[in-house]
């Protein structure tokens, strides 16, 4: 199965776009709180990197065999997990930031995810 890369790139900018809004709202903070703001820009920034390897991960991963696929899955799945571990451990220890807007800006990404399909079902489901 090949997924056509311009449809992965586009879904991929649709989602960074709405992300990216949600940065420009999150300014508004940096007067009030940098270390919120901070935390929330770092969190939802280190989520988009992860989320554009496992788009990436799964796209290479479809195009080969299914006991390759398996391998390249799980070296993707913990090469990722491992790196954004790292990312978090040093924001946490050598900037100031508030960890709750860190573990907000990482869910951004999921919940953005989610709600871009929900809208997507309800859409169709008022074509049909």
């Amino acid at each position: 199965m090949k997924i056509k890369s311009s449809s992965l790139k586009q879904y991929l900018y649709r989602i960074f776009r709405i992300i990216f809004l949600t940065e420009l709202v999150a300014l508004l903070l940096i007067t009030h709180n940098l270390k919120l703001w901070l935390g929330y820009f770092l969190g939802s920034l280190a989520g988009c990197v992860n989320f554009y390897f496992q788009a990436k991960g799964a796209e290479k991963s479809l195009a080969v065999a299914e006991s390759d696929a398996r391998l390249s899955v799980f070296k993707n799945f913990y090469f990722r997990y491992l790196a954004l571990a790292a990312a978090l451990f040093l924001i946490i220890k050598f900037l100031s930031v508030n960890i709750f807007a860190l573990l907000v800006g990482l869910l951004a990404v999921p919940v953005v995810v989610g709600l871009e399909g929900f809208f997507d079902y309800k859409k169709g489901e008022r074509e049909s």
